[in-house]
């Protein structure tokens, strides 16, 4: 049966996360994932990008969008939206066709849907229309070639579209193949004909490549699963080797066609779904990908391929997604780590992005759609702290209460408490899968990590969100990957905060870099600033609980206090009341329940940590 959409097959199978935790250097500069980007629902099989309003116009099977972040706000989108690549959300946009809409492409101030739709904005204009690249309302075009409308492409003054269609118009034919003036929206003279469906369209020079089904093209002449044709008239087919089964995908760069799909040999010579053709002839380019390729993007001197593989480029990431040199098909070092298949690629303004059907990148959960963008300076950082609330001795780690009873939320809480992050630390989501985790790596809760000046340690150069695990290391919200800080290389003061316990920072600045680095607050011989900024306990060094009101000190008597805090929770009438199922600062011990009195009690933790025999006392925090 012929597989004619360009719908990545999902790989029903559990595979095990092997791929790198880091991301390394891609063309020349770390690519990370931006995680504030809305989530499509369903598959994105098409993607073009205006860069001058820095606007993704995304296409495909879903009908909706949401935030990644809480309160989770889903919009309606049909079949096709507009991504703000600045702000990650949906525009207005909302042309609102009736079916899945497989290509797109942008000119002007028009956006131009294919696919399988017969309305748009509740008019008739089956298969192939024009909208207002602004607005979303549909444009007077009407050409009906009927769907389905597969591939797209603006060359010369002309848009070029190809798919499953086939209509009569001046005075002939038209399969699988056709191109309108831009200008004027006329149907042209471009009449390649070839006998079967069309799933890519790349133009070089003078030539429009064409990948698909097809046997011949241009009345007859035998170009079995790829074809350049002129691009004027359709006709006069160029030289090019053939592949022994069809082309999803065409891209260009460096002068080279490269080519993806189904088939496993060119011109008679092994090639495995990818290669690459000068003038027609086959190079000696071989990522080889052990499965079926749905695009590809060129980027200066490398290639992004992605599909439903495994492996390529002799390296076996368990992504979907690779870049691979240009000339030798070697991948690079960076790995993506896109989980399940990916349908579509582009390339704009230094960003890749990627659609399909997916749920993370690089171990971040995502969903169908990620655009991936060259980070900017910056330094990677993995504290390690123990919370006395919630520590173990004799495990020499921390209990994971509020985890296991679902109490922990997915986004940070430290915005709410009045803490304002620096260069956008607080973005983030623990993906349900990180929560469900229950080894010695279990969330324990929410941390901040702060680098600050090493000359004035009061400055505050970067902060953000971390998520604790039991064994004391605090990662990012994919709980494998240490925190990136956008800084520049260079010596820092590292600061921990957390909800209701005193935070700490290193005595002297620590060189950080690109190469992550463990700061190791629970050594016993670690050099904390200020006086006695951290309680010991057996070996470990711990973090001072008790400070249920996040300000810094933990009181027991007067204003401000701390004790009042936990007894307010519970009611303030009844000092036997208990109240569970909580995440509050008032529950120092961070078992999910709020206790004044009683065994496990939250009050006497706040009286240990002042000394415990004169409740005037207080502790402070020792941070600058």
């Amino acid at each position: 049966m012929k597989f004619i959409w360009k719908i990545s097959r999902l790989v029903l199978s559990l595979c095990l996360c092997l791929f790198g935790m880091m991301p390394p250097s891609c063309f020349g500069q770390e690519m990370l994932p931006e995680l504030n980007m809305w989530r499509p629902n369903s598959h994105v099989l098409c993607i073009t990008v205006d860069s001058a309003s820095n606007v993704a116009y995304i296409g495909g099977l879903f009908t909706s969008l949401t935030d990644p972040d809480p309160p989770f706000t889903t919009v309606a989108r049909n079949y096709v939206a507009a991504i703000d690549l600045t702000t990650g959300e949906p525009l207005p946009w909302d042309p609102d066709p009736d079916y899945h809409v497989y290509a797109l492409a942008h000119s002007g101030g028009s956006v131009y849907l294919g696919g399988g739709f017969f309305t748009i904005g509740g008019q008739s204009r089956a298969g192939l229309g024009a909208v207002d690249k602004v607005t979303g309302a549909p444009q007077a075009w009407n050409p009906a070639p009927g769907p389905n409308v597969r591939t797209m492409a603006i060359a010369a003054g002309k848009l070029f579209i190809g798919g499953t269609f086939s209509f009569f118009a001046a005075g002939s034919w038209r399969t699988h193949a056709a191109a309108f003036e831009l200008g004027t929206g006329a149907l042209t003279n471009w009449n390649p004909a070839p006998s079967d469906h069309v799933l890519a369209l790349q133009p070089v020079g003078n030539t429009m490549y064409m990948g698909g089904y097809f046997s011949t093209v241009a009345g007859g002449v035998p170009s079995p699963f790829l074809a350049g044709v002129d691009m004027g008239s359709g006709t006069s087919p160029s030289y090019v080797e053939a592949p022994n089964a069809p082309v999803w995908a065409l891209a260009t760069t460096g002068g080279r066609l490269y080519l993806g799909g189904e088939f496993t040999e060119v011109g008679g010579q092994p090639r495995s779904h990818a290669a690459a053709l000068v003038s027609g002839s086959l190079t000696g380019w071989q990522p080889e990908p052990d499965g079926i390729v749905n695009t590809l993007v060129g980027i200066g001197a490398q290639v992004a391929i992605g599909g439903d593989f495994l492996t390529a480029g002799g390296q076996s990431y368990f992504s979907r997604l690779v870049v691979v040199n240009a000339l030798t098909g070697a991948a690079t070092t960076w790995n993506p780590g896109v989980y399940y298949g990916v349908s579509v690629l582009t390339a704009s303004g230094g960003r890749v992005l990627a659609g399909g059907v997916f749920s993370t990148a690089m171990q971040f959960e995502t969903r169908n759609f990620v655009s991936f963008t060259p980070a900017p300076p910056l330094v990677r950082v993995q504290p390690k702290v123990f919370l006395q609330g919630c520590y173990v001795s004799a495990q020499q780690n921390m209990q994971d209460s509020l985890r296991r009873a679902s109490l922990v939320p997915p986004t940070e809480p430290y915005t709410a408490l009045g803490y304002s992050f620096t260069a956008g630390g607080a973005y983030g989501t623990i993906p349900a899968p990180v929560m469900a985790n229950t080894t010695n790596a279990a969330v324990v809760d929410w941390v901040v990590v702060e680098l600050r000046d090493a000359v004035d340690p009061t400055v505050i150069m970067a902060s953000k969100r971390g998520v604790l695990l039991r064994n004391g290391s605090v990662m990012d919200v994919n709980r494998v990957s240490p925190l990136w800080m956008p800084v520049q290389p260079g010596n820092y003061h590292v600061a921990i905060r957390h909800r209701n316990h005193l935070g700490a920072m290193t005595a002297a600045p620590v060189a950080l870099s690109s190469t992550s680095s463990v700061i190791d607050f629970t050594a016993s011989g670690f050099a904390a600033y200020g006086n006695t900024a951290l309680n010991s306990i057996g070996t470990r060094k711990v973090l001072w609980p008790g400070d249920a009101n996040f300000n810094g000190t933990v009181k027991y008597a007067g204003g401000a206090n701390d004790r009042d805090v936990v007894l307010q929770v519970i009611g303030g009438g009844t000092p036997t009341n208990v109240v569970t199922n909580v995440y509050h600062g008032a529950d120092i011990n961070l078992d999910g329940s709020v206790k004044y009195a009683g065994s496990a009690n939250d009050r006497d933790i706040i009286l240990q940590t002042i000394g415990g025999s004169v409740p005037t006392a207080t502790k402070t925090q020792q941070l600058p």
